[in-house]
């Protein structure tokens, strides 16, 4: 009889570990799991000129990848950065560096699912590169 009791216990606990597992025999996951790139090439607005302790800027969006399409029929994109964001203008590495008209180009992840419809979700940036506005 306790044999049976036991069989039966053991069973009914790797029935229920089983179901908390779902496909191939992974456990569900939460939250968002495809992130892709959003790569994005504009200029600052001639009115902007982002100080070190700002947490954004806004960028006139010119060119995108294909995953920032929406961004750029909008033609405009406020760019989040955080202490991580690595920021690169002529060998200075602060938001401060920045200047009004200059060419930014604008790497930032995003979850997949947001860009679907033409959504626009916030950007925080990984990576923004500066060149001086072009001369003449």
């Amino acid at each position: 009889m306790r044999l049976k009791l036991l069989t039966l216990v053991l069973v009914a606990s790797l029935a229920g570990g089983s179901a908390a597992l779902a496909k191939n025999g992974k456990p569900p996951r939460n939250g968002c799991h495809a992130k892709v790139m959003v790569v994005l090439k504009g200029t600052l607005a001639p009115d902007v000129d982002p100080a070190d302790g700002d947490t954004s800027f806004v960028l006139t969006v010119l060119r995108s990848n294909r995953h920032g399409r929406a961004y750029q029929a909008a033609g405009s994109a406020t760019v989040l950065v955080n202490e991580n964001t690595r920021i690169r203008r002529q060998g200075a590495h602060n938001l401060g560096a920045l200047a009004p008209n200059d060419r930014v180009h604008v790497k930032a992840k995003v979850c997949k699912a947001d860009l679907a419809g033409g959504g626009t979700p916030d950007l925080n940036a990984r990576k923004v590169d500066a060149h001086p506005a072009p001369t003449g």
